[in-house]
């Protein structure tokens, strides 16, 4: 069995357990993150993970009192309001109380979809994180972001909600395939360019294979849990400092709603994201050329950079003016002073942003 790592989280309004490692939901320990005195718990489960380890989740569910189980497809496009009202009318009819529990297991967007339903459902009830794949462990099951997707954008309508204990056992990741892996690789990368420097070193001495190795993930995503952690204590609600964390994710977004959150997985959104991001951090003067070498390097090592784009930039920049971090008529984004030294809300002009996505897509056309 790999280590196991526990943290803590502490925000304003709550705090909760993490725990990280191998084969941990077959723990007596994990009793202790879950309560077992709901009246009932709701299980939002993807049905592909299920379908790969439902055995295991059996077993771990059968722990639990007045269980109903809800599988939910995970692609992103259905990560949707209508959806969610479906959804709220299930849990009604299951007779789910203001003393019941949600328990999300599955990628992002099951654990995104599984925190705003227990976010509003009776103003509000328990949710538990049981992530499946690299990308939901080291970002959205930390932090209390809940959202779903409006027509013209991504996380649109959603809550501040904190988890009452995560659970992240890295066997999940031995049936998740390379390109969903990358996914969660991109936001680990993010972390080290934006100040977590031990996530940095990890994945520049490793590659797409070795990166896999127990012992290995299980320091990235604890690397990357803590720096994110760190961010998130000071910033809960996103009024400051935790605005770092969208780095590349202005753009990231806008790719996603323009080709239909089904043209290009999030990890590789963001991965374009950051380049464009870090190329106007160049025309700024902040950055220099052997900085972008290392970021474009290590992206590269991992195939991060391969997403096949024939976008107009112009449609790009239109659905980053929907972005909810704009304010006052500007597109706001995280830019990087130097490497470790992310500036947030920096107004860039839409000349630039132009000029910097030209960049990157006549590089991706071997213009």
């Amino acid at each position: 069995m790999a280590e196991l790592k526990k943290l803590m989280a502490g925000t304003g309004s709550s705090s909760y357990g993490i725990l990280i490692g191998k084969d941990i939901i077959d723990l007596d320990e994990t009793g202790n993150f879950i309560p077992r005195n709901a009246d009932k718990t709701a299980i939002v489960v993807s049905k592909r993970v299920y379908g790969l380890h439902g055995e295991t989740l059996d077993r771990f569910f059968a722990r639990f009192p007045g269980l109903e189980i809800f599988m939910m497809d995970d692609g992103e496009e259905n990560k949707n309001y209508a959806l969610a009202g479906m959804y709220l009318d299930k849990f009604i009819q299951a007779g789910l109380s203001r003393k019941s529990v949600v328990i999300g297991v599955g990628g992002g967007v099951v654990g995104d979809f599984a925190g705003f339903l227990s976010s509003i459902y009776m103003r509000g009830i328990p949710v538990y994180h049981l992530p499946t794949t690299l990308l939901s462990m080291v970002d959205s099951s930390i932090g209390g972001k809940t959202a779903v997707n409006l027509s013209k954008g991504k996380n649109m309508a959603g809550a501040f909600h904190q988890p009452g204990s995560v659970l992240m056992d890295i066997r999940f990741l031995d049936t998740l395939p390379d390109d969903e892996l990358k996914n969660g690789l991109v936001e680990s990368l993010k972390h080290g360019l934006i100040g977590d420097g031990k996530s940095l070193e990890i994945l520049e001495s490793n590659d797409l294979v070795s990166i896999r190795n127990s012992d290995v993930m299980t320091e990235l995503i604890s690397a990357s849990v803590e720096f994110k952690l760190s961010v998130v204590e000071r910033d809960e609600r996103e009024v400051g400092l935790r605005a770092i964390l969208n780095f590349g994710h202005t753009v990231g977004h806008a790719l996603e709603s323009l080709m239909d959150y089904t043209g290009i997985p999030h990890g590789k959104a963001v991965a374009v994201g950051m380049i464009v991001e870090a190329g106007i951090s160049r025309r700024n003067g902040w950055l220099g050329d052997a900085d972008l070498s290392r970021i474009g390097s290590v992206m590269r090592s991992y195939g991060l950079l391969d997403a096949d784009l024939n976008l107009d930039p112009r449609d790009v920049l239109s659905h980053m003016r929907f972005d909810k971090k704009n304010s006052g008529g500007g597109i706001n984004l995280v830019l990087l002073r130097s490497l470790g030294s992310p500036e947030f809300n920096v107004r860039v002009d839409e000349k630039t942003i132009i000029e910097s996505l030209s960049d990157y897509l006549a590089v991706r056309r071997g213009v």
